[in-house]
């Protein structure tokens, strides 16, 4: 390939990444993976509140880059985004969202959790984690909060009735 068609496609590929990078925040400590699997070599070890940029997502995980440029992927629910707007990304992120949209629906966001290996036996014997429970606390929003995002992020409240205890029950 010539080098004249080689640059503008290393060109599009930076600002594509661009469009997709934002910032974020760790909510727990989280092993930095190699690759986006439990048994990857660990990259480093990143402390809770650690600041990082997504880079982009795969099932579970989340590919970042930390403040010292080192990469790799934590889980995707150890990671939460920060508010839009503190990236600075503008445009870029924009359209990135955009492209979000036709790829995965209205939002783009797409949050998937799961568990392989659990056996009615372990369900018959689990037992709530108060600690976690109370840990938990520190991302409750309070009604006013709620409120503000809903209005700045353009939110219509809508009536849902509840189903009924026989609704949606297979016989």
């Amino acid at each position: 390939m010539k080098t004249s068609r080689l640059i503008p496609l290393l060109l599009a590929a930076g600002l594509s990444t661009a469009a997709w990078a934002e910032n974020a925040t760790l909510t727990r400590a989280s092993d930095l993976k190699a690759k986006p699997f439990t048994d990857a070599a660990t990259v480093t070890s990143l402390p809770e509140q650690s600041r990082v940029t997504v880079i982009g997502n795969d099932g579970g995980w989340t590919q970042v880059r930390t403040s010292n440029g080192q990469s790799g992927w934590v889980r995707l629910l150890n990671v939460r985004p920060d508010k839009q707007g503190d990236s600075g990304a503008g445009i870029a992120q924009s359209l990135g969202t955009l492209g979000n949209v036709a790829r995965t629906g209205s939002t783009g966001h797409t949050a998937t959790t799961g568990a392989k290996g659990i056996s009615k036996d372990d369900l018959a014997q689990a037992a709530p984690n108060f600690q976690e429970v109370k840990r938990m606390d520190q991302y409750r929003a309070s009604g006013k909060d709620a409120e503000r995002y809903a209005k700045e992020n353009r939110l219509k409240s809508q009536e849902i009735s509840y189903l009924d205890a026989t609704d949606g029950q297979r016989n």
